[in-house]
Order: structure tokens, then C-alpha cells, then sequence
């Protein structure tokens, strides 16, 4: 007995130690693929910063960033969590039938009514010719409320479809049992799939005839969301990213403002080069910003739509556009919307609201 406890002793400071002196010779690594952010550096030593404590801060994050194993101790973890205590989420994500479902629990009815406010705010402002309103679903909604600890979307959707003078289109549906295929695996987003499947029932209620003539280029087979680094689940399979194209989305040009004065112009909806970035979903006109102008190079009208938006409508917003002479996308987490109505006629136009659920439950400063 003797002998074997200080054999498994002696297993466990040769473990310890040598993972220790692994990390100081492994060359730092600069980002995390799998949860899509930059991992924290070796800090820079000054007297300031260890006497007020930053050093010692940034130094513990710079030793949890870069362990040695660490996707693999993070793997083992979600497997011990789900596995063996029967936890049904790992980090916030349900894990299931080898899908990721971020997990939706907790209606904060507080922001729920201010955006309805803040958006009927924005339609009295707006003299429209028709103002659209639609709210996506997490696809976690499509999961079984008596087996996972979930609220029911559709009570935010009818709160704004009651609180909000505009017609309300309903996207709801769209997570539903057998849809899975509408959003991407390792993500919230909706696919490309998905976003058609969205084009067509809001062009509908516009009154326009959906557009069914594309063919799919595969821009990447190995996309992970922002579930999969979360769940940390080796086992998922990565993602695929595909392009839609046809004569009109091919045409298409985009303008991207940073503010009023700086904008910058390019001749596609799909910036390739953002396919090698943390997150490739930005390669749908560009990702992320104040305010996005898709303009149709081939329709001749002067329709425009107006899209007050989250991160759903960059996949969505060029199938509208087919439509429209130009889809004027607003971001009000980027941009205040005195700005917007200072500077831009939206006078006679129409207009669509459209939020995902997540969003609006938990960000207040969506409608800012």
C-alpha cells in the first residue's frame, strides 16, 4: 500500500509539473477558433500595474488562456457535466441529437415593453408607406418545453404583434420541429436556407412574388458558431456557409458607413475575405454595423425598404433587396436615431422592423 501511494503521488507531481513546464515552452496561441475570440497574451510588467493589481489579473487570464490541453480539458468537462451528472447543458447550450441549442429561459418583460415603445417611437417619426413588423425565433423554441428548462418565445412576439402599430409577419414558425435545417448547427443564426425561407414569407406579406431561382455556392464546410465553443462538444460537426446567386444578388452593391462622413463602397454582398476571420458569418455584406446600404443594379424603381435590424437581417436583407431599388439597413446599437432621421428621408418608404428574440430580451440598448 505503501509503495502505491507514493507511485500515485509520484504520477501526480510528474503530471502537474510537467504540464506546468509544457505551458511556459508552448508558444502562446493568439485566438481560440472554437469560441471565435483572441486569446489573453503574457502581460506587459510594470510597477503601476502590480501595485494595482492589473498585473496579477491579466496574468491568471493569460495562464487559463493558454494551458496546455486546454480545448481538451474543456471537452472532458462537458463530457463529465452531461455524461455522468446527466446535465442537459453545458455553459448555457443544450446539446441535442448532435445539434446546439442556446438555451432561452427567463422572459424580461421590461425590455420586451420598451421596445415596443421605443418602436412605435420610430413609426410615429416616419410618415411610411407600409411598416412591417417581425420578430425570429431562437431555435431553441423548437425544442420541448417539458423536457428543457425553456420559456416560450411566442409571448414576446405577441406582446410587440398587440404594443406595436405595424403588420406583423410571423417568422415564428420557422422553429419548429423538422426545421433544424433553417439554422446552422454550431450557431443561432439562421442558415442561408433559412434566411430564404424568412425572404419568402415576408416578401409575401409585402405583396411581392418570392424570388425561387439560385444556385448555392459552398463558401466554407468547416464554419463554428458561437454554440460550439460554448458547448465544447468535439463530437458536433462543423458548419457549411453557402452563397446564394442569381442574376439580381450578383449585381448587387453594398455601402458601409462607419459614420456619416466615412463610408466605403463595394461592388458585393458577399466579403470573401471575412470567410478566414473569428466569425465567418460576417461575410454576409460585411457583418456588423451602423448602417448598410444594399443597392439592386438591376430593377428599375425607386422603392426602398428600411430595415431596423439585428445580425439576422445581413443574410436576409439581399433576397429583400431584389425587390426594392435599395434596402437601407439601421443599426441602433451603432447609431442614434436622431442621426438617422436628421440625415436620411425615410418619408413614404417601407419599412420593416425585425428582431431576434435573444436580442430583444437582452439587450436594452437594441432600439437605443
Amino acid at each position: 500500500m505503501k509503495y502505491i501511494n507514493i507511485i500515485t503521488s509520484g504520477i501526480f507531481l510528474l503530471v502537474i509539473f510537467g504540464l506546468t513546464i509544457s505551458g511556459l515552452l508552448k508558444k502562446p496561441e493568439e485566438i481560440s477558433e472554437s469560441e471565435r475570440r483572441k486569446l489573453a497574451q503574457s502581460p506587459a510588467i510594470s510597477t503601476r500595474a502590480i501595485f494595482d493589481g492589473n498585473f496579477a489579473e491579466d496574468y491568471r487570464d493569460f495562464l487559463q488562456d493558454q494551458a496546455v490541453l486546454r480545448e481538451d480539458f474543456r471537452a472532458i468537462k462537458s463530457f463529465v457535466e452531461r455524461g455522468i451528472l446527466f446535465k442537459k447543458e453545458n455553459n448555457e447550450v443544450y446539446v441535442v441529437n448532435d445539434n446546439l441549442y442556446d438555451k432561452f429561459y427567463g422572459i424580461n418583460q421590461r425590455y420586451i415593453e420598451r421596445a415596443a415603445t421605443l418602436i412605435d417611437d420610430i413609426i410615429s417619426v416616419i410618415n411610411s408607406e407600409s411598416t412591417y413588423l417581425s420578430i425570429i425565433p431562437s431555435k431553441s423554441q423548437m425544442l420541448d418545453r417539458n423536457k428543457y428548462l425553456l420559456s416560450d418565445q411566442t409571448t414576446i412576439a405577441d406582446y410587440l404583434k398587440q404594443n406595436v402599430d405595424a403588420k406583423y409577419v410571423n417568422l415564428m414558425d420557422l422553429a419548429t420541429e423538422g426545421n433544424e435545417n433553417l439554422f446552422y448547427v454550431t450557431d443561432h443564426h439562421w442558415t442561408t436556407e433559412g434566411a430564404i425561407r424568412a425572404y419568402e414569407i415576408l416578401i409575401s406579406a409585402m405583396g411581392y412574388e418570392p424570388i425561387t431561382n439560385y444556385t448555392l455556392e459552398l463558401a466554407t464546410d468547416s464554419y463554428v458558431g458561437s454554440n460550439y465553443g460554448k458547448a465544447a462538444v468535439k463530437s458536433i460537426e462543423k458548419d457549411s456557409i453557402y452563397f446564394a446567386h442569381n442574376d439580381y444578388l450578383d449585381a448587387m452593391t453594398v455601402r458601409r458607413y462607419e459614420t456619416l462622413e466615412d463610408y466605403q463602397d463595394y461592388n458585393s454582398i458577399y466579403f470573401r475575405d471575412r470567410i478566414e476571420s473569428l466569425d465567418p458569418y460576417d461575410a454576409f455584406i460585411g457583418g456588423l454595423g451602423p448602417i448598410t446600404v444594399i443597392e439592386n443594379n438591376k430593377l428599375q424603381t425607386d422603392k426602398e425598404l428600411i430595415v431596423f435590424k439585428d445580425s439576422y437581417s445581413h443574410s436576409l436583407a439581399p433576397f429583400l433587396a431584389q425587390h426594392f431599388n435599395k434596402v437601407i439597413l439601421f443599426d441602433l446599437r451603432y447609431v442614434r436615431k436622431e442621426l438617422i432621421f436628421e440625415n436620411f428621408d425615410l418619408s413614404g418608404k417601407t419599412m420593416l422592423f425585425i428582431y431576434n428574440t435573444t436580442i430583444l430580451n437582452t439587450d436594452p440598448q437594441i432600439l437605443n
